[in-house]
């Protein structure tokens, strides 16, 4: 079973900011499926492996210019 990290995510204000973000989570090796939305403003992501921690995610998410709640 996989596991799903969830992210509350600040700083998204339209549909261009969901593709943005799910696509910088997308393009990383160490994510296998992020899924974003805007209402409730959140990133559900499954790591590609074990190793993966929170505190991984949300750097990522800041590097693609949100920040996490």
């Amino acid at each position: 079973m996989n596991r799903t990290i969830t992210l509350t995510i600040t700083g998204m204000t339209c549909d261009g900011c969901v593709r943005s973000l799910t696509r910088a989570l997308e393009a990383s090796p160490i994510i296998k499926k992020a899924t974003v939305t805007l209402e409730p403003p959140q990133a559900q992501i499954t790591p590609a492996n074990a190793a993966l921690t929170e505190q991984d995610c949300k750097t990522l998410v800041q590097k693609a210019g949100f920040d996490v709640a």
